[in-house]
């Protein structure tokens, strides 16, 4: 199983909008200036 981080910084935050985080045809994030947060403390499986 792949394993994802656990929280995100801007930088990591564009990459998922960009659709480098889970790879083409994937979930992504929306890019500026849909994009209305700056970080993501905490991912967890609960």
């Amino acid at each position: 199983m792949t394993e994802y981080p656990t929280s995100f910084d801007k930088a990591g935050l564009m990459a998922c909008a960009r659709g480098e985080l889970f790879g083409p045809g994937n979930a992504q994030l929306p890019a500026p200036p849909m994009l209305m947060m700056d970080r993501i403390t905490e991912v967890s499986g609960d």
